[in-house]
């Protein structure tokens, strides 16, 4: 909604809220759609390292529930928009999950310290 009302910075805290929602109640599928549509924003307005994170996140979420023909429908989007070459740099560790489990992970210390 906030997308086509043009309000980018709360459309985009609501594509990271709904992949922390999916990731916490550990519905790999739903994360893996979720960051693919952020992806398709990010990439939409203009915000290209973003997507390309979000992107590569989906892809290891669709692989990891089993979804590899899924998985390989996304790479080839990647490949088409960002091409081979830049697809070699995406980082490991993905913008779309490091915003979310660095909270997670200092979340999870605080209690076990408890």
């Amino acid at each position: 909604l906030y997308y086509t009302l043009n309000n980018y910075d709360k459309a985009s805290i609501c594509y990271e809220a709904s992949i922390k929602s999916a990731r916490e109640h550990k519905f790999i599928h739903e994360e893996a759609i979720a960051n693919e549509l952020a992806g398709n924003f990010f990439y939409e307005t203009g915000h290209f390292l973003k997507a390309e994170s979000f992107y590569a996140h989906s892809i290891k979420c669709f692989k990891k529930w089993g979804g590899f023909a899924v998985a390989r429908r996304v790479e080839s989007i990647v490949l088409k928009r960002f091409g081979a070459d830049s697809w070699q740099l995406c980082p490991i560790d993905y913008a779309a999950s490091s915003t979310i489990s660095s909270k997670e992970n200092l979340s999870k210390k605080r209690q076990s310290r408890s």
